[in-house]
């Protein structure tokens, strides 16, 4: 009797065992289902090297740092969406010739000061105020050293200035058309939107442009819902 009781507790161990694996197998098949959205596609990701350096750890901080859709979609308004196309290094010629160094997403509602616009990632803010051609601005280092530029703001958050620490999905400011102008406020020189650009330094320490649209893409899935 004792040989057949220590065999049933023996299969009874293994079929627990068996059990254990088949339940943490699912679970990692689910997390990896859950979060493949976020997983870069090779070619896709190329997009943020053109015309650019960019190390492989640079890439796993950018991926990394970035959490969230700078623009929260509306619990109460369908028709408040917004829109972008990949217009980086598109001419530009206001303060002369040059080449986009963002993208823009134009507020579908043109009404300035009634989209908000949150961090896409946590850190500090670097920079903030009026620029002649970007208006109303925000720049925030992540962790990661890349610099989340954000123009054309119609308003600040209250509390922010330089050295403000601010969490990602943090609202930060209101979506405008400030900019094109020496003259501080000054507006209405294009439509609402909001410009974003990212910045990191390159092997020399120089700061170059990333495009931002492969990065928006991939954030499509995560965005906040703000009542507005």
């Amino acid at each position: 009797m004792t040989a057949v009781r220590e065999t049933l507790v023996g299969l009874l161990i293994l079929l627990m065992l068996c059990s254990m694996i088949v339940l943490l197998r699912n679970a990692i098949l689910h997390y990896a289902a859950d979060h493949s959205e976020m997983l870069p596609d090779p070619e896709e990701l190329d997009s943020f090297r053109e015309g650019a350096y960019l190390t492989d750890d640079r890439m796993e901080y950018l991926l990394t740092d970035a959490v969230y859709f700078p623009v929260p979609e509306s619990r109460i308004s369908p028709e408040a969406t917004v829109s972008y196309e990949n217009s980086w290094m598109f001419e530009r010629t206001f303060g002369g010739k040059r080449g986009h160094e963002g993208c823009d997403l134009m507020g579908d509602l043109d009404q300035r000061g009634y989209y908000p616009v949150v961090s896409i990632s946590s850190g500090v803010v670097e920079k903030i105020g009026w620029l002649r051609q970007g208006g109303n601005r925000i720049g925030i280092r992540s962790p990661g050293g890349c610099y989340f530029y954000y123009a054309h703001l119609y308003s600040y958050a209250d509390g922010l200035e330089e050295g403000s620490s601010v969490s990602a999905g943090e609202l930060i400011g209101y979506m405008g058309d400030s900019g094109y102008s020496d003259t501080v406020g000054t507006v209405g020189h294009f439509s609402v939107h909001l410009h974003l650009g990212i910045y990191i330094d390159d092997e020399n320490g120089e700061e170059m442009s990333l495009n931002p649209y492969p990065l928006l893409k991939k954030l499509e899935n995560h965005k906040l819902k703000y009542v507005y």
